[in-house]
């Protein structure tokens, strides 16, 4: 099992791999402004069909400091972790 995180992941292909991954047993955190239509409605079918079980972080990958945050919350041995979001997008 591996531990993965995916910037973009509420995009059409980020959420696709996400679940992929996801119901392949992995670990998945991720990161996304939520900034492109569609990307919400994404993350909300993601967390329906999996019950929460990945970290999501909301954030720019521009900002260094949140994306920091995002490695280090991917990293952590948590299995299933509760989505972590921060507004700072």
């Amino acid at each position: 099992m591996k531990k993965v995180l995916i910037t973009g992941g509420a995009g059409f292909i980020g959420c696709n791999y996400a679940a992929r991954l996801l119901q392949a047993g992995h670990e998945v955190t991720i990161l996304d402004n939520l900034s492109r239509r569609g990307a919400a409605s994404n993350l909300e079918w993601l967390e329906k069909s999996f019950e929460g079980g990945f970290a999501f972080v909301r954030a720019d990958v521009r900002d260094a400091d949140t994306l920091l945050l995002a490695i280090a919350v991917s990293k952590t041995k948590i299995k299933n972790p509760p989505n972590l979001r921060l507004n700072k997008a």
